[in-house]
């Protein structure tokens, strides 16, 4: 199929390339006939690159562009600026492939011509432009007539104050790694001979986007112009020493835009996650990433508003200024926030007064991971001054406009789920209430949750309509051939083309979202998971101390790696038999564990829960030592924490983000396969009959580590980037979905086009005067008063007439 594409993609590169060239014919008569012959080259490039780029998704971040087009302080022959008077330079690129033509469509100047091989003038339709262009044709094979060409070109740049762009490599040059060919003297001779400067072009490799043979993707490449180099008062002599200094500034250049991206949790996360280096015993924040942070929070606190103050990023710090582990840190709670003697938290800085609107098809009463992070996100931004909703879809005994403790405002819509508490995508019908709920909430940022959620995806595309910024949340791991993870990743990449911002709970999940979404990674930052860790106290009593207890809690399906389960219980019952295993949780593998317990006759060593409620779990888990994760994908493993901070020893598969949220000593790894699981266990067992494990210290590490103050902390940095972020127009939202393709991009921008007409019809039929603004009188005071109890969840119904009616 690759090889398949890759073809389609380059016949379709190779026909937009011809057609271009037959219109820049008509282009260059144009230019000839106004007087304008000398751009034509620019109009036919700007030309191409709006063309072209969209249709094969290349884009380009270009820095020190103006050096192309002003040489006012060069101080040679070359002076002015093009488009006005002229100027004159030898522009040198390096030269990959024919697909270099994109990104010289990207930054050709105006009065400017390239020099290109005889040949080309053969070519139908390119070849015809590039002599109404004014192109200099060389014949390489004959030397005479290349230096001929070469003298008759430099005398053209003097008189007509234009500048030629040359590929000094001589031919293309593609290579996985960023190297350039030797240069020819040509170009530098040219200059010398002109008097005029050399103005380097470096373009980033981009073998991993075209190879010429098997890829065509898209992506976004670096384009960096260097300074001109002057060549005033050089002689011929001088030439070899002029064309080393340009391949040495060249290649660093090119070595330095095509290099290893900075690791995520270094440059995008407001703070890092799990320090890697080593993995001995204890993780520790290095001094690169405490340099980096403080790098990052000054760079927020110049760039943002003067009406935000940003939250500063995770910092712990000892006095002699020396970076602390923010695992161990137990002074400031792994958060950023000093800690007084009482257990209480002193906030030293908060970020200015946000309405959010939380919105995702995963939300209580149903329980998991995603659900218990929008509650737990959502009240500790409460707790920090910002007003939060939620808006998920109706359930059986919940519609309408319900409150949970401590104040929480969720409104539940109308729509039911289709499997797995997800709604069937609408788009449209969607619309009516997220704008009536995003206008009366006065909301300002609007934050999705879920791959798998539809209203989240819509709120996200919707959200520009309205003028409010969007964040999304990705909390889950996919593949790429599946067809779950082909329709997923291609309903993702279309929800989040102009998302204002992106978390993802680990480095993994990261890098899979951006990959699979097709993002900017600097828009994408990562946050872990957290728990209230009080909840999930030790109590090593609890458990039979008879027996070693093998404690697993999870839904009972293939993906958490149950068939893991029945094969490695029956061999560690029968090696170590005081060995039991406790296993919570419901689902279609509940079978298969039945089975396994009977024909092994475990009945007594098998103690099968079934459903557990999120009550109960801190029971649960305290009747055993050791906690097993058998997960095949796992973006986070919020269980794993919680396990933790009960005081289980973790053994768990060594997939997605697991291996980033716990110190080596609490965790034992193990591939996804019987025997290695049976090695772990193994493991874990006997670190449990040393007792050299302590459940209380290990309580007090996660206590350290995560906490819901630290990720709504940093959640408000990425909040006050995305708010800071300059409004994106409709046709540059069309422009950014069309970039998708010429069929999904066309497809979202009917969508798009739909949406507005559908928008400016509630704008007459419900017209935003007679929508009343929903009071908003919840003081920190009572907050603190009703969080402060254990109180029950406190709810009424609200029916619908249409939209939401408001409450009475």
């Amino acid at each position: 199929m690759a090889p398949i594409l890759f073809h389609l993609r380059v016949a379709l590169y190779t026909i937009t390339l011809l057609s271009v060239s037959f219109l820049a014919v008509f282009i260059g008569l144009i230019c000839t006939l106004v007087g304008h012959r000398l751009n034509t080259n620019y109009f036919v490039a700007r030309t191409f690159w709006h063309v072209a780029g969209p249709i094969m998704g290349w884009k380009f971040v270009v820095e020190g562009e103006e050096h192309l087009w002003n040489m006012e302080s060069t101080g040679g022959e070359g002076e002015g600026q093009a488009g006005k008077k002229g100027r004159s330079a030898v522009m040198v690129g390096n030269h990959q492939s024919f697909v270099d033509i994109l990104y010289l469509g990207r930054i050709f100047p105006k009065h400017a011509a390239i020099m290109a091989k005889k040949s080309i003038k053969m070519i139908p339709g390119l070849g015809w432009f590039m002599l109404l262009s004014g192109t200099v044709f060389i014949n390489r094979s004959n030397n005479k007539s290349a230096v001929a060409s070469m003298t008759q070109a430099g005398e053209d740049m003097k008189r007509k104050r234009i500048s030629l762009w040359i590929f000094p490599e001589g031919t293309r040059h593609m290579s996985a790694e960023p190297d350039l060919l030797p240069f020819k003297k040509g170009a530098f001779y040219l200059a010398v001979q002109s008097g005029v400067p050399v103005v380097p072009v470096v373009c980033q490799n981009y073998h991993h986007l075209f190879d010429g043979k098997t890829r065509f993707r898209r992506g976004t490449l670096r384009i960096k112009v260097l300074p001109p180099i002057r060549t005033t008062g050089l002689t011929a002599a001088d030439v070899p020493d002029l064309m080393n200094k340009t391949r040495d500034l060249m290649l660093a250049t090119l070595q330095e835009l095509s290099g290893p991206p900075t690791p995520p949790s270094q440059t995008t996360s407001p703070a890092p996650l799990l320090s890697h280096a080593g993995r001995v015993g204890q993780y520790h924040t290095s001094t690169d990433e405490a340099a980096v942070e403080d790098a990052v929070g000054q760079e927020e606190s110049e760039s943002e508003p003067a009406d935000y103050v940003s939250v500063n990023p995770t910092k712990s710090r000892k006095s002699n200024g020396s970076t602390v582990s923010h695992l161990e840190n137990q002074a400031t709670g792994g958060d950023g926030a000093t800690r007084s003697g009482d257990g209480g938290v002193k906030k030293t800085r908060r970020s200015k007064r946000i309405a959010i609107a939380m919105i995702s098809d995963f939300f209580l009463p149903v329980v998991g991971g995603v659900e218990g992070h929008i509650y737990s996100l959502s009240v500790e931004l409460m707790r920090r001054g910002h007003k939060v909703v939620v808006i998920t879809h109706s359930h059986a005994q919940r519609k309408g406009v319900r409150y949970l403790s401590p104040g929480l405002k969720v409104y539940h819509l109308p729509y039911l789920p289709i499997a797995s508490s997800a709604t069937l995508p609408n788009f449209l019908l969607f619309l009516p209430y997220f704008r009536h709920i995003i206008l009366a909430e006065n909301i300002d940022l609007i934050h999705g949750h879920g791959s798998l959620s539809s209203f989240a995806h819509e709120a996200v595309i919707h959200a520009p309509l309205l003028g409010v910024k969007s964040v999304f949340t990705d909390h889950s791991l996919f593949g790429f051939g599946d067809a779950v993870g082909v329709l997923t990743n291609k309903l993702l990449c279309g929800a989040l083309r102009c998302v204002d911002g992106v978390i993802c709970v680990s480095n993994t999940g990261r890098e899979n979202t951006v990959l699979r979404a097709q993002l900017d990674p600097s828009i994408v930052s990562v946050i872990p998971n957290a728990l209230v860790a009080d909840k999930f106290r030790p109590d090593p009593f609890r458990a039979d101390p008879k027996h070693i207890t093998i404690v697993v809690i999870s839904r009972l399906v293939y993906r958490k790696g149950i068939d893991l389960l029945v094969a490695s219980a029956p061999h560690i019952c029968d090696l170590f038999p005081e060995v039991r295993f406790v296993v919570g949780g419901d689902g279609p593998k509940m079978v298969e564990l039945e089975q396994m317990r009977e024909k092994y006759q475990l009945q007594d060593r098998v103690d099968l829960l079934g459903s557990v409620k999120p009550s109960d779990v801190r029971d649960v888990l305290t009747r055993g030592q050791i906690y097993l994760n058998n997960s095949l994908t796992e973006a986070f493993g919020i269980s794993i924490i919680e396990a933790a901070s009960a005081g289980l020893f973790v053994v768990a598969t060594k997939v997605g983000g697991v291996s980033e949220i716990l110190p080596a000593d609490m965790i034992e790894f193990a591939r996804a396969d019987e025997d290695d699981m049976i090695r772990a266990l193994t493991h874990a067992i006997h670190t449990i009959k040393t007792s050299s494990y302590d459940p209380y210290r290990a309580h007090e590490r996660v206590r350290g580590m995560y906490s819901w103050s630290s990720v709504a902390e940093r959640t408000e940095v990425v909040y006050g980037r995305a708010m800071s972020d300059p409004r994106m127009d409709t046709g540059e939202r069309l422009a950014r979905y069309l970039a998708l393709g010429p069929i999904y991009g066309l497809v979202l921008c009917c969508i798009i086009a739909i949406e507005h007409y559908f928008y400016w019809f509630l704008e007459w039929y419900d017209p935003r005067d007679r929508i009343e603004v929903a009071e908003d009188d919840w003081d920190m005071e009572r907050f603190d008063e009703v969080s402060s109890r254990q109180g029950k969840v406190v709810s009424f119904s609200v029916r619908y007439d249409g939209v939401i009616s408001k409450i009475h």
